[in-house]
């Protein structure tokens, strides 16, 4: 921070008994003579040793220790403080915790940083991002729930964009004392990223390379073909129909000698999917400069396919893939003695590549595929397909690969300018900085898709009487390629000036800033008026810290924001916040405690933040179209009949959703400064929530309900993190922990719906995505069973095999009012990671474990009722063999009895306990081994550093949920898993 440092100790070496401390301004004066060597020590710091060198004058810079309260922090608007005077919830991690051979960052954060909620929904290259929350979902209705993103002090950026190697420093914000300054943007939590700076001194070079393989954590293992048919009889039969399949065609079927087109036997998994893909990853970057030009420069590059597989004989290439490169430039330069003026250039061009049926769905038409209905491919290279209702549906296979091919092309430039003017010339420790910022981001598509004819063999008559097959064409296409193009993107630009403050007094230090900040978002692709009007926010902040001796800190922030957005008299919103600290081990009547604690604080915050978003353009406004349902007024048929106006938006007051937020945290260490805890207890209340009013009745006559800032919710909770420095076992072993946590709940406190019949169905008390159904109590066994319980007539007609439900009310019926909360939703509630760095002598491993829990899955589809959506062509998951049949009359099986179609199937499939599946995980998210190379072989060539590694991501998981991957967004299993990656590579410095 290029501070003063008080109470330094400074020794002549050898001459223990011989030194001197320094002042409050960091300076001492010693009598040496010039060959003297001098040693400066303090807690936190790394011991420097300086010979004098017959200098008058001694400058020395010393630097903290990994780790320690001394480390020097990002904090909000640029600024930077001491971790020991921090009053507010902020958490840190190390930017080598996120190197990983990923293509996005946010995958990486669940379980490493207390406070943050991370999901990863999907695997699919380009589109394997997790989401993130800043302790858990606070929000509903149109208001976005996620983080507000700061890169390199601008809002707005993206946090996947990034390359890992790139980053210096990720800090998020919490609470109110952090995030108030933030005004309107902060009530979710802030990440702030800074990239890495150039740094004087002679050219040092870095590169990083590696290259592996993913393939999926884990594959739904569906029906095959003996087992679809059989239990499809089954169903049928169940339902009072027919079988479809005879037992010559099931045993022509599985006998592989029958006519592959006639008696078709398809694993779509196998056929579509490869076992492996490769990814690699390379980053390049270069520091150097002096100390009047600083530079810092980096090229990064990724490449990722999809495990989906091609056909080789269409004449165009679908590979799906994702290829990504970065860039980043920033110089800082020293105009003047007081003057610094920096330039920073970031962004990147990615290539996104799809079949034209889209990728996203390729993994539900190999689920939902039926194994014996089609072939992949009929011959002369006709696509096969079966029709359901009036649209026919081409196979997977030809979904994947005979439908052309879809390109996304993006690029983003983020550019920004700095000017810092020292003032210590009017008074020391002023300073003022000046900003502007422009980021471009642009997307274009390339779409040249066929949709192709589809066939299929007339199963009553399969053979033409010259032996071919009799192949009937159910919708007529073309081979040819069609042409389309699209364009988008988004223009940002950002203004900001900031005036700061900071110096000591004796015991005494002050911080204060003023900053003003003005930004404009456009999004000139846009095709309608309110949309294309730029997007507005204008923002002025403060803040005033004050601490003494380093031991009682206070801290005031303010924020006051104002957007476009809102209803002229709410345009604007303050949000101030309070922070106070206390370092109690620091107090002389804490002395005989400091054997167990040899550090101790106490921090306190209390504010209000704001929380953007309406969902809604210009919400105050009333829009008003023409050609409203209803009445025609006028003669019938007239040419002038007029059929009213219609409301589609009606104009509300309009304002901020503010949270008041309170946090109480303890830190301490133990065992010498070896092993700290952090422990954070925070609490929100979040009024003015953006929604849709639910409670008019439909006699209101209103086509659209009016919308307003009603919505209440309550947070709290827990988070907290576990270090161990690392120990010493051996001269050539030591070992290091860490550990966190982070455990929140909500509660639904108004969402302006109307109140129901009886207090166990209402929502409002209840967590805000809490999922509502039926209590599933057994099956029935016997018909006497049925007859002698509540009626379910309602839900179905239920027979011997069916579910029975808990009547709540007690009428002797059970209907929609025996409806209650039977599931938290898929948001963990609880989500934790622990890990261990592992050095024996030049080998290094390092493991880490994430894992959630207070999640579940209500299931659909066929993960809820095998074959209730009717039907011919859907598979069935393979643990539906585990279902209650007359012979098998299982208390709690899988399912309950088949059945065939809605009608058959409806008591079964209602939203039920029965389908609520606890989600929890505990995961292997990442493992490092590596052995550092030794350098003085290759002097020669410049090497400073380098080590040679193997990095594996979600390698294994453990959960009771064995469907699929517990960490997919989806209730049927029909999304692109997610990936584990192993890789091999190599670091290398010059």
């Amino acid at each position: 921070m290029d501070k003063p440092i008080p109470g330094v100790s400074v020794v002549i070496q050898n001459k223990s008994t011989t030194g001197t401390t320094t002042n409050n301004e960091g300076e001492f004066k010693l009598q040496v003579s010039g060959t003297d060597v001098l040693v400066f020590t303090h807690t936190g710091y790394i011991e420097m040793i300086r010979p004098v060198n017959n200098t008058l004058v001694l400058e020395v810079i010393m630097d903290a220790k990994a780790g320690s309260l001394e480390d020097v922090i990002v904090s909000s608007y640029g600024g930077k403080q001491k971790k020991i005077s921090v009053v507010g919830a902020q958490s840190t991690i190390s930017a080598k915790e996120l190197e990983h051979p990923v293509a996005n960052l946010s995958t990486m954060l669940a379980g490493r940083v207390a406070g943050v909620v991370g999901v990863q929904r999907s695997g699919l290259p380009g589109s394997n991002s997790a989401d993130i929350w800043i302790r858990g979902i606070q929000t509903f209705g149109g208001s976005p729930s996620g983080a507000l993103v700061i890169i390199d002090g601008v809002q707005g950026r993206d946090l996947n964009s990034v390359d890992p190697e790139d980053i210096e420093s990720f800090t998020i914000l919490k609470d109110a004392s952090s995030t108030a300054v933030y005004g309107s943007l902060g009530a979710n939590g802030v990440i702030l990223i800074n990239t890495k700076k150039g740094k004087a001194g002679k050219v040092k070079l870095m590169m990083n390379y590696n290259h592996g393989t993913t393939s999926f954590t884990k594959v739904p293992e569906m029906a095959d073909a003996k087992t679809y048919m059989e239990l499809k009889n089954e169903a049928l039969v169940a339902s009072g129909q027919a079988p479809q399949f005879t037992q010559e065609y099931i045993d022509s079927t599985l006998s592989g000698k029958a006519n592959p087109y006639r008696f078709p036997n398809v694993n779509w998994m196998d056929l579509l999917f490869k076992k492996y893909s490769f990814n690699k990853r390379l980053n390049v970057s270069a520091t150097g400069g002096n100390e009047n030009t600083k530079y810092y420069t980096s090229v990064a590059y990724y490449d990722e396919t999809s495990l989906l597989k091609t056909d080789p004989n269409v004449d165009y290439d679908a590979t799906t893939l994702f290829r990504r490169f970065n860039y980043t430039s920033n110089i800082d330069m020293n105009l003047t003695k007081t003057t610094k003026f920096s330039l920073y250039l970031n962004g990147y061009i990615t290539n996104f590549v799809e079949p034209g049926w889209g990728a996203t769905q390729a993994f539900a038409q190999a689920q939902n595929a039926s194994p014996v209905f089609y072939p992949p491919m009929y011959p002369g290279n006709l696509v096969s397909g079966i029709g359901y209702g009036s649209t026919p549906s081409p196979n997977p296979w030809a979904a994947v690969t005979q439908t052309g091919y879809i390109k996304r092309f993006t690029s983003k430039i983020n550019s920004s300018i700095f000017l810092t003017q020292d003032l210590s010339f009017i008074t020391k420790g002023l300073n003022a900085r000046g900003m502007y910022s422009y980021d471009l981001y642009n997307e274009s598509y390339e779409r040249r898709i066929r949709s192709r004819s589809i066939y299929y063999l007339n199963q009553a008559n399969p053979y033409k009487p010259d032996g071919s097959l009799n192949l009937e064409q159910m919708i007529a296409g073309s081979d040819e390629l069609g042409f389309a193009t699209a364009n988008g993107g988004t223009r940002q630009f950002t203004m900001e000036g900031q005036v700061s403050y900071d110096r000591y007094f004796g015991d005494h230090h002050i911080y204060s800033t003023v900053v003003y900040n003005q930004l404009s978002q456009l999004y000139p692709f846009n095709g309608t008026l309110s949309t294309y009007i730029p997007f507005r926010q204008q923002n002025v902040a403060g803040k005033i810290t004050y601490s003494y001796n380093d031991k009682y800190f206070t801290e005031i922030t303010a924020g006051y924001n104002g957007s476009e957005n809102y209803a002229p008299a709410n345009r604007f919103g303050f949000f101030p916040s309070i922070g106070v600290g206390w370092i109690v081990s620091k107090e002389k009547f804490f002395e005989p405690l400091s054997n167990i604690f040899q550090y101790f604080k106490i921090r306190y915050s209390n504010g209000i933040a704001g929380a953007p978003g309406t969902g809604l353009r210009f919400g105050f406004l009333t829009l008003v179209t023409n050609g409203a349902r209803g009445i025609t007024f006028g003669r019938p048929g007239a040419s002038n009949g007029i059929s009213g106006v219609n409301i589609s938006q009606y104009g509300a007051d309009v304002k901020w959703a503010t949270a008041h937020t309170q946090d109480l945290g303890i830190e301490f260490n133990v065992l010498k400064n070896k092993l700290s805890f952090v422990l954070d207890y925070f609490r929100s209340h979040r009024t003015g929530v953006f929604l849709t009013r639910a409670d008019f009745p439909d006699y209101a006559g209103l086509q659209y309900n009016p919308v307003g800032n009603y919505g209440i919710l309550d947070a709290a909770g827990f988070d907290g993190t576990v270090e161990l420095q690392p120990i010493s076992l051996s001269k050539k072993v030591s070992i290091s922990f860490r550990g966190n946590f982070t455990y929140n709940t909500d509660i639904l406190r108004e969402n302006r719906q109307a109140p129901f019949a009886d207090p166990y169905q209402e929502r409002r008390g209840h967590n805000l995505l809490a999922s509502y159904g039926y209590i599933a109590e057994k099956i029935f066994q016997s018909q006497k069973e049925i007859d002698n319980s509540p009626s379910q007539i309602a839900l179905g007609n239920p027979r011997v095999g069916d579910l029975k439900y808990k009547d709540l009310n007690g009428d002797g019926v059970i209907d929609i009012y025996d409806q209650t909360k039977i599931s938290r939703w898929d948001v963990p509630n609880f989500v934790y990671g622990f890990g261990t760095n592992i050095n024996v002598g030049r080998f290094y491993l390092s493991v880490f474990f994430q894992g959630i829990s207070g999640a579940s899955r209500l299931m659909s589809g066929n993960a809820a009722m095998p074959f209730s959506g009717g039907g011919n062509d859907g598979n069935i998951f393979m643990i539906s063999t585990n279902r209650w049949t007359e012979e098998n009359k299982a208390e709690h099986p899988y399912f309950p009895r088949l059945g065939w179609g809605t009608t058959a199937t409806s008591n079964n499939t209602v939203a039920s306990t029965w389908w609520v599946k606890d989600i929890g995980f505990i995961r292997l998210k990442t493992v490092d081994l590596g052995y550092n190379i030794p350098k003085e072989p290759f002097k020669k060539i410049g090497l400073t550093s380098a080590r040679v590694y193997f990095s594996g991501v979600n390698l294994l998981y453990w959960s009771k949920f064995k469907l699929w991957d517990p960490e997919l967004n989806t209730a049927n299993g029909d999304t692109y898993p997610n990936t584990r990656n192993m890789s091999i590579g190599l670091q290398a410095n010059f």
